[in-house]
Parts: C-alpha cells; structure tokens; sequence
C-alpha cells in the first residue's frame, strides 16, 4: 500500500531498487482558503425537543399549545392540567407551524365533530385553538381589527354566549410577550423594560373579542362590527340578522365557525337558521375572492397578503349524536373527524368514513352523566311537592353549612329545575314572600334590588329602566340564603344579573372602611327552566334538583340538566321528584343512559365506561327528606311541614295577584306534563294524576274551575284490560263538539226567527239533545247526566255541562 505524505506532490522512491509506477498524492491541508475564527460559545441546553419523541399529553405544553397561552393559563386562570376531552382534541386542532407534508396539512385543516360529557371543558377544547391560530397574525403591521371577523361561535342561548364570551375575555388579556424575552429583568410583565435583543417578534393587540345577542340595539352592535370584532360570539337568530342587513360586517376571511351545543340548536328549531348562516359566509367569502381577483378591492395581494387558498374550518360540538345532528353535520362539515373522550380518560379519534358515527340509524346513543355524580330519587306523594322540597333544600344548605366549604368561603349552590316559566315565578315569589307567624311577610322581605343591571352599558334603554326589577329574594325559611330565578322570558339584562350574583363567591361582611360593601349570603338557589340546562359552567354546584322531570329530550335532557353539577372531576348530587304515577321512570331513563335499544330497564346492566359500575338512581324515602328538612323527634315533621303549607295557602289567599299567579302557574304546569312525547305517555299521562293533590304543591286548597270536574276522577284508574277508557274519552270528546254545533244552530234559529220562543224550535232542539246524550256511555252502560231534558235547552246550562262544570 503506497505511503501518504503531507508534503508536496512528488514521485516516491521504491524500496529494493524496483521502479513502480509514478504516483501523484495531493495534500488535504494545502491551497484552502482562509476561514474566520468563530466564538467560543457554549452550547445551549436541550435547544429543541426530538422530532420522534412521543407528546406528553398530560400538560398543555406537551400537546403543542402556545407557552404564552400555557403561562396563562397556570397563573391567572390556575389550570394546569389538560382535560380528556382537551387532550383529543388540541392536536387535531393546533395548526402545525411547518408540516412536513402536504397529506399533514391537510389533516390539520379537516372539519371536527366533537363529542364529549356535560362539564368535560369543550369551550377551552376550541377556543385555544382559535386564538394560537390567529396569534401570530398580531406580529404583521398590516393586520388590525379592520381585518374584519375571523372567528365565529354560534351558541343556543344568550346565557350560554355571554358565558363563552367571558371565558374567551380572559384568554384575551394574556401577555404578548414571554418573560423569557427579556432574561435580565426578573419582573417583566411581557409590556415594561427596557429595549433589549428579543427573538420573539412584537405583537399588537388587535384580537379583540364581541357578543351578538338580542336584547342589545342594533344601531350599538352596527357601530362595533363596523369597527371590527375578530373574534364574534352570538347567537343564530342575531347573528343572520346582521349577515342579511349589515353590509358593514366583514366575514370574508373568515377561518374559524363553531356550532357549540348543536343538539340544542336542533331541538330549538334553529336548522334553517343555520343554513342560512352557512349560505351567507359562503356567499360573503365568494364576493371578497372574486373582488380580489377583479382587482376591485384594496386588500393585499401576493407576498406577505391574505391566503385566499385556505378554507374555513367547522367545528361541531355535541353531547349527543341523534338523527338531526347528524343531518347538521352532513350540511356543516366536510370530511370530518369525529373525536370523542371516554370517563377513562382514553380519547379516541375516528373517522366517519370508515365508521359509523355520522351515518343516520346506524349507532346506539348512549350518554351518562359523570360517574362520580351521585343520583337519587324520591317518590314524593303529588300533596307533598311543594314541602318536600322546602325540606330538601334546608337539609342540603344545612349539611353545607355544617362542612368546611362555607368556612373556606365557597358557598352552597342549589339548582332547580321546574317545567315552565309561570312556575318559576311563583315559586320565586313564594318563597320570597310567604313566612311562619300567620301574615306573609311582603313583596319586602328580604328582596333586594341590583343595580348592577346593564353596568355595561351595552343594553337596550328600555330593558335598564327595570334596574329596579327584584333579582333577589330572601326567605325566612331558607336561613341565609338568596334565591334567584332564570327564564327566557326574563329581560336579558335581568337574566345576566340573576347568573352573575348566583355564580358569584360569598364577599364578605361590611367593614368600617368599607361600609357600603352587601354581604353576598353564603348559600344560594336557583330556580330555572330547562334554558339553564345546556353548557353553562355554573362554579360550586353542589346539587341539582329535578323538581319537574323533563318534558321533552328524555334521558338526554336529564343528563344535561345534571350535568350542571360534578363538573370537571368535582362531585356533587342529583335529585329527581317522581310522582306515584311515575315510578316507571327510573328503570326508563337508567335502560337509556345504558344504552338499551327498548330504555325500559330489561336487559342486562352494563357498566358504566371506565369506573366498573351501573348506571343506578338510589331511591330515598320521603319521610327520609321530610325529617331531615323539619327536625323534631318521631312523627313531629309531620306538624311542622303541615303549619309551612298552611302559611304558603295563606300566602295565596292573602291577595288576589297572588291566587291568580298561582292558578297561572298550576294552569302552565299542566300543559307542560302535557307535552311529554308519546314514546312516555305510558309513565306520564294527565289522567293519572290527582288534580286535587297536585293543586296542594301550589298552594291552592282546590284545583282551578277548568281543571275540576271529571278529571279529578283521573286519580282512579280502572282495571287494567278496560276498554270503555278510551271509547269514554272518545265518545265525551263526540259529544262535546256536537252540542256545541248544536248550540250554535240553536243561536242561528233564534237570529232567524222573529219569535225567540218558537215551540218548534225548542222541540227539534231538544230532540238532537236526547239523541247526542246516547253517546255518553261509562263502562259500556248508558250514563245519566242528572241534568232534566229542559235544563239542558237552556243555554248557560248546557255550557256548563260541555265545559265538565
């Protein structure tokens, strides 16, 4: 092997006299050109993370969100942790910086439906997203608030958009810089200090957040979309309004749409609405593309200008995935990824296309409530509603007060939910008005008037004239304790302010300093309908009571309602009134929430995901409730529940308002039982009930005029296998609609004839009479009514017998 030499190219000499061949060898380190020294410069620590490295899904950071959102999250939103639910979704979500391939763009730009428990934090699961997609706009010069709307959210209620815009709000005032921008100053708040060599590029703070609801002047929420809201919460009524009639209102590059709570948005009849709203975008967007392109715009275009080329991404969020979401999901998304999380803490992705998620018939629905909840139910007896619950609420504000929550200045929260808006007011108003000692205590007593109603200044100034409209009252039989009501029937601003002072932490007691502060009382209860039901993050719930169970949405309805407590790892507890009529219920809605085709409870329990356990409703003896809300020794809660319904009866009588509002709110009630659809009618039905004992949880000591009568016989069921039930109903309902025709030809013969007394005339009348009241039959024999053939010529007579009077 020839020897390799440094020196210059040269001929080697061979050893032993023998003469081989000439070889040249160039030298590796001669003729190279002079390089500059560089710094000695220690190497940075651990400078990037490996690229092959599995995601630490368990924080925030480790699922790829921003470290200005992270820091923002840890110390002034104190969440440290990452959700199931968030832990499946942000990955899907995040929009990577620089993907590698075009196949991994466009998996982060597909659609999204995203299915998960009540409470489970599916508003930071898409808001986060959002603001890391559109953060790194804030570093171009050219980009403000006259961008126009980049983000929409579209939420049911104005309850729920108010509470979305609050939480984006604070994600909103997180700082722009890190302090790792600036190592030399300890204190730095991302905004002070002095100028130094920064690798994170200046940010302005252009993202700015906007709530569309109705019950604010159009002409103030104009003057804002002309101004700019990048990022716009709303409802879907507001906000197609303002696509079809506000040319001011920029959506043309729009990259975000999120349908939150679409059940609910399906069950309230919005599905033309959102169709119209998916049209205008599209159409809004085609006009900005084709005045780009004609060269009619003044926006940027090529280098450094707007990408025209990216499409808009929809997210869908649901509980459930029921016939009519998918329908909305077919029109909504395209090429979606269905991302759901399970109570284990294991999410899973899956595509629609190769599963059958999204496919209409093909999945059985099934939805739980939070395995940690626990769930009760008490047969209460229909005389017995209204103590029974009084009893429940002082037995859960007094466990409360006697645990350390109260000490620590948590508070006690209390949910109610009743079937109708008539209901909740009377209600609120009992409890405010009614006390032990004989006399009611007053419209006075202890209610409070919030001025806080429209501070923001952004309501109608018709709706903040009623700042003097009561949202709180207090009850002598309730110690400590303020109670408010919400309905969507309320003004918004008064319905703001009842979620505001419910949500809020009890403050403390007036001090010499500050004497002007109102004590919040420790404990607080709300009195809602069903408006309350559907993603509102109410803090510190410790249960929800079922007073009326759900009219319509079924085993979903009822998870959605209780799923206002046990929120986010936290326990809590559920109620449910059952009526005697209604025991069927339980095994009902436990065979739904298992999953079982039929809900009837028949089939094998299955267990609950995750936890190994069934899907049960503990069942609790009334008198249980009883005793523990009235105290005294032996039968003595007997006594007092009876003297707390006398003083509510006496409250009634005490004034003609008050019986009315309570006839109003029985009246109300009983519609609402009547709507439960037919799949329930076997469990609830209005001739099972005893209208007489239901009257008594009004507070009335009879049923109304219109409701008495035959149906206070419903209570009496007949032998099973009858069948003279529906004929009777049948014939009565015959009956009915025929002596009122007949008591409208009656009034045409006496219109016609000069003589009111003709003897023909009352004859033929008389006839057809007789001959209707054949057709009133009782278990299959002919019925006497006990009225004579004469007095039911008469006319007043024989309305009242049409009317069951």
């Amino acid at each position: 092997m020839p020897h390799l030499s440094s020196g210059q190219d040269h001929p080697q000499p061979s050893s032993g006299g023998t003469n081989r061949p000439h070889q040249v060898i160039s030298s590796l380190f001669t003729s190279n050109p002079k390089l500059a020294q560089p710094h000695a410069k220690p190497l940075p620590k651990a400078t990037s993370k490996p690229s092959n490295a599995p995601l630490d899904s368990s924080t925030f950071s480790g699922l790829g969100l921003s470290p200005l959102l992270v820091a923002h999250l840890e110390s002034k939103m104190n969440i440290l942790k990452p959700t199931s639910i968030q832990r499946a979704v942000l990955p899907a979500l995040l929009t990577p910086s620089f993907p590698s391939d075009s196949e991994s763009t466009t998996q982060a730009l597909r659609d999204v439906f995203i299915q998960s428990q009540t409470g489970s934090g599916k508003t930071l699961s898409f808001l986060l997203p959002i603001i890391q997609d559109l953060l790194p706009l804030s570093s171009l010069s050219w980009i403000d608030r006259s961008v126009g709307t980049l983000a929409i959210i579209i939420a049911p209620t104005r309850e729920l958009a108010k509470q979305i815009s609050d939480v984006l709000e604070t994600l909103l005032k997180m700082r722009l810089r890190s302090s790792e921008s600036n190592p030399n100053d300890d204190d730095n708040d991302g905004d002070q200090g002095q100028d130094t060599v920064s690798t994170t590029p200046r940010m302005t703070r252009w993202l700015v957040s906007g709530l569309l609801t109705g019950g604010s002047t159009r002409t103030h929420e104009k003057a804002r979309l002309r101004k700019g809201l990048p990022i716009l919460v709303s409802t879907p009524g507001r906000l197609l309004d303002h696509l079809q009639h506000t040319s001011s209102f920029n959506v043309g590059k729009c990259r975000w749409l999120v349908l939150d709570e679409a059940d609910r948005l399906m069950e309230l009849g919005f599905e033309e609405t959102i169709t119209g709203i998916l049209r205008a975008l599209e159409g809004r967007r085609g006009l900005a593309v084709q005045a780009v392109k004609e060269g009619k715009s003044t926006e940027v275009v090529g280098m450094g200008g707007w990408n025209w080329e990216e499409r808009r991404r929809t997210i869908l969020c649901s509980a459930t995935i029921r016939e009519d979401v998918r329908k909305l999901a077919g029109v909504a998304l395209v090429d979606p990824l269905v991302i759901k999380a399970t109570e284990s803490d294991s999410p899973t992705l899956a595509n629609p296309s190769a599963s059958s998620d999204l496919v209409p018939g093909t999945s059985t629905e099934k939805f739980t409530p939070p395995s940690q909840l626990s769930q009760k139910f008490v047969v209460v007896p229909l005389k017995l509603r209204l103590v029974a619950l009084l009893a429940l609420l002082r037995s859960l504000i007094s466990q409360a007060q006697s645990q350390s929550q109260l000490r620590a200045g948590r508070g006690c929260k209390v949910i109610v939910f009743l079937s109708c808006t008539d209901s909740v007011d009377f209600h609120w108003k009992l409890f405010g008005g009614a006390g032990m000692g004989g006399d009611a205590e007053g419209d006075d007593a202890g209610a409070q008037s919030k001025g806080e109603v429209g501070e923001e200044g952004e309501g109608d100034p018709k709706e903040e004239e009623e700042v003097g409209e009561k949202v709180e009252v207090k009850s002598p039989l309730l110690p400590d304790t303020s109670i408010f009501r919400l309905h969507g029937s309320l003004p918004l601003q008064i319905r703001l302010a009842s979620l505001r002072a419910f949500s809020s932490v009890p403050s403390s007691k007036p001090s010499k300093s500050n004497p002007k502060v109102t004590p919040t009382s420790a404990c607080s209860i709300l009195l809602c309908t069903s408006v309350a039901s559907r993603g509102l993050d109410l803090p510190l719930v410790r249960a929800v009571i079922q007073y009326d169970l759900p009219t319509e949405g079924g085993a979903t309805e009822y998870v959605h309602r209780v799923g206002r407590t046990a929120r986010v790892g936290k326990g809590g507890e559920a109620w449910s009134f059952v009526g005697p009529s209604e025991e069927g219920w339980v095994p009902w809605v436990e065979g739904r929430m298992r999953g079982e085709a039929g809900g009837m409870g028949n089939a094998p329990a299955e267990k609950a995901d995750g936890e190994g356990k069934e899907i049960k409703i503990e069942g609790v003896d009334v008198e249980k409730v009883l005793r523990e809300g009235f105290g005294g020794k032996g039968k003595e809660y007997e006594e007092r529940a009876t003297e707390v319904q006398l003083a509510f009866e006496r409250w009634v009588l005490k004034g003609k308002e008050n019986a009315e509002l309570a006839r109003k709110a029985f009246t109300s009630h009983m519609r609402a039982y009547a709507t439960h659809p037919s799949d329930e009618k076997h469990i609830f039905h209005i001739r099972h009930l005893h209208l007489g004992h239901l009257a008594k949880s009004f507070a009335l000591r009879d049923a109304p005029s219109n409701f008495s009568g035959n149906h206070n016989n419903k209570g009496k069921k007949l032998p099973s296998g009858t069948k003279s039930k529906s004929h009777l109903s049948q014939s009565k309902s015959q009956f009915s609609s025929k002596v009122k025709a007949g008591l409208r030809t009656r009034k045409k013969v006496r219109d016609d004839s000069d003589d009111s007394g003709d003897p023909e005339a009352e004859r033929r009348m008389k006839a057809a009479v007789r001959s209707q009241g054949r057709l009133l039959k009782k278990g299959g024999v002919m019925m006497s009514s006990g009225t004579d053939e004469f007095q039911i010529a008469g006319g007043s007579a024989l309305e009242k017998l049409v009317n069951g009077r």
